[in-house]
């Protein structure tokens, strides 16, 4: 039987998690302006839907192996789910080698929403949503396209929420 581990934060700065997401975006040849669940298939994983009251979307469970399955709410939109699937990238790359260098024979389950009074998963929640950020709207085209027609674009051509793109323009000292 699989023992399933909680994720445990890397405690890396904000550049240095978004710098590794940019590098892993690189390495595994991910285009911002392309699918993401392309990217899941080749990487070895699988994307399910649950219901949003009761199934906890917006999770991730990697088997021992590194295989790996994403859940998203069934009733969100196609930018929202691009950066929910970029978040369980982020603890698929950030969180789930540490636990596998401790216990190869051990899985990770983690999920969006986690307790207030637990700061080590909220800090993972941080470190997976700056991953995702930098992931799905990397600095350089997401400043350009930014210039070139605001919010509007980078939602456009990058496939992210308003909401998305808003966080990342303040985050990068762009106006919103």
């Amino acid at each position: 039987m699989v023992v399933y581990k909680e994720p445990e934060p890397t405690r890396a700065s904000k550049a240095n998690v978004s710098a590794f997401a940019e590098s892993i975006a690189r390495h595994v040849g991910y285009e911002p302006e392309t699918s993401i669940e392309i990217l899941v298939s080749k990487l070895g994983g699988g994307i399910a839907y649950r219901n949003p009251v009761g199934d906890k979307p917006e999770s991730i469970v990697v088997e021992p192996s590194g295989m790996f399955k994403i859940f998203l709410p069934t009733m969100t939109s196609m930018g929202r789910d691009k950066f929910t699937i970029a978040h369980e990238l982020g603890h698929y790359f950030l969180h789930f080698p540490k636990i596998h260098a401790v216990d190869p024979t051990a899985g990770m389950k983690a999920y969006r929403w986690v307790e207030d009074d637990n700061p080590d998963l909220q800090r993972c929640e941080w470190e997976a949503n700056w991953f995702a950020a930098a992931f799905v709207m990397p600095t350089e085209i997401f400043t350009r396209l930014f210039r070139e027609g605001g919010k509007t674009k980078v939602v456009s051509v990058l496939g992210v929420s308003p909401k998305a793109a808003e966080v990342r323009a303040g985050s990068l000292g762009l106006p919103a």
